[in-house]
């Protein structure tokens, strides 16, 4: 930690030893692992880990090595306030001892407030933009945010983000780390004796603040699916309340212990939960959303391209239709063509890391030609319409450079635009597509470590 006077705002390292990951969902434990196999040998980690939805279970099927701090408060505002005040006490003695240099979380409250505390820069990811209350308390104090490209700024600052210069955006979604993934050597399903097709069933989040009362969507989905006997249903459940209702019916549960993921060795995934679905379409599995709440940003994005109903007649008709092998190859194609043009947010953030540490003319010599620019562009304009100011924040560029630029762009035919009540758009054509995707097989095939 390097020494400030008494209240300035942390800064960026200019070199870092340590590096301390801090997790409060199960989300957070498969996103970062990843990130910790990638940089364990050049950097030395400490994690703490809530104890909340199986989180430590995951960490220690992963094999890594945690330090077990707070808990979740529940939906009492009175119980949330002493977890957290609970949190930070566990947490301030651990952090002091082991002296990071930066902290990385999802946005964990008391992490994020802790690290600033001790003068310890944050770096978080935004998705949500649901739970106001907890974003305006962890990124006005955070030093760098990741987020998908389909907020704008404005929104982010609505939700506590001041600075744009602090923001590293992203093409997708965050289960975009997910991305090329493939299935681990064994099948767990194949271990517990079912037999495939498997629908993977994820219940709803009854804790999060955006879940306002129980409905029995999934439950009536899943019993009509198990019904029809034309496929093994293996159920996930987040609540001891969840275990005990779908083992009721007779469906396999599974535990948060499995190391390999219950996600990628499915055939289809149906459920409420949000993360899991973008996983699910990340690794290109069939999904059908039976989320009944108001959906987040990415979630709506996500249900332009997966089934969605809170009928459950409909979730089991769209899930048997995905049983069809037909079907299930014509989603995955479809999937496949968009995750191509989405970005791995771990394997930007372990590049921003490794920056960090580079020397002043290692910085100039990765300064980008003509060509990354161009590619810049087409890559943000890939998933969606953009509008200009956008764009220049994407490929961090003056409003000439892009005019000149996409004027460039339009005339070989690679991105286009469409004039609304709105202003200008751009998006990428098939054409600039096929570029991206040829540019990024080149770059892979030149610079892969």
């Amino acid at each position: 930690m390097t020494p400030v006077s008494p209240g300035s705002a942390p800064v960026e390292p200019t070199k870092v030893r340590k590096i301390w990951v801090a997790m409060s969902t199960p989300f957070q434990a498969n996103f970062f692992a990843p990130l910790i196999r990638a940089l364990e040998g050049e950097y030395d980690f400490v994690v703490t880990a809530r104890d909340h939805d199986n989180i430590q279970e995951i960490l220690d099927a992963k094999k890594i090595d945690y330090i077990p701090v707070g808990k979740h408060g529940g939906r009492d505002l009175g119980n949330k306030l002493e977890a957290y005040a609970e949190t930070i006490q566990k947490l301030l003695p651990i952090v002091k001892r082991e002296k990071p240099d930066i902290m990385l979380t999802e946005r964990w409250p008391e992490a994020v407030r802790t690290a600033f505390g001790l003068n310890i820069p944050s770096w978080t990811i935004f998705y949500d933009e649901r739970e106001k209350h907890v974003n305006q308390m962890v990124f006005p104090l955070a030093t760098k945010v990741f987020t998908p490209r389909f907020y704008t700024f404005q929104e982010l600052y609505q939700n506590g983000v001041i600075d744009p210069d602090k923001v590293v955006w992203f093409n997708g979604f965050h289960t975009g780390y997910l991305k090329g993934a493939q299935p681990g050597g064994r099948n767990p399903y194949h271990e517990m004796h079912l037999d495939p097709p498997v629908v993977f069933v994820r219940p709803e989040p009854e804790f999060a603040s955006f879940f306002t009362s129980h409905q029995l969507v999934l439950e009536k989905a899943v019993s009509m699916i198990q019904k029809t006997g034309k496929a093994s249903v293996a159920v996930l459940p987040r609540t001891a309340s969840q275990e005990r209702k779908y083992s009721r019916m007779g469906v396999t549960t599974l535990d948060e212990s499995m190391m390999e993921s219950p996600v990628a060795h499915s055939d289809v995934a149906v459920g409420a939960a949000e993360t899991m679905l973008m996983e699910a379409f990340t690794l290109g599995k069939p999904a059908v959303s039976a989320i009944y709440w108001e959906p987040s940003k990415p979630v709506q994005e996500l249900h332009r391209y997966i089934p969605h109903s809170v009928d459950p007649t409909e979730i089991a008709g769209y899930v048997d239709n995905f049983l069809d092998a037909d079907q299930m190859n014509a989603f995955k194609e479809k999937a496949s063509l968009l995750v191509q043009n989405m970005d791995n947010p771990v394997q930007l953030m372990v590049e921003e890391i490794r920056r960090l540490n580079m020397k002043k003319e290692e910085v100039v010599l990765k300064r980008r030609s003509k060509m990354e620019i161009y590619i810049d562009i087409i890559q943000a304009a890939s998933m969606q319409p953009l509008r200009p100011t956008h764009m220049m924040k994407a490929a961090n560029i003056s409003y000439n450079e892009l005019r000149t630029i996409v004027e460039a762009l339009e005339s070989r035919g690679l991105i286009t635009e469409e004039t609304t009540l709105g202003g200008k758009y751009y998006q990428a054509t098939k054409e600039g597509l096929r570029v991206l995707q040829e540019y990024k097989v080149v770059h892979t095939r030149l610079f892969a470590s």
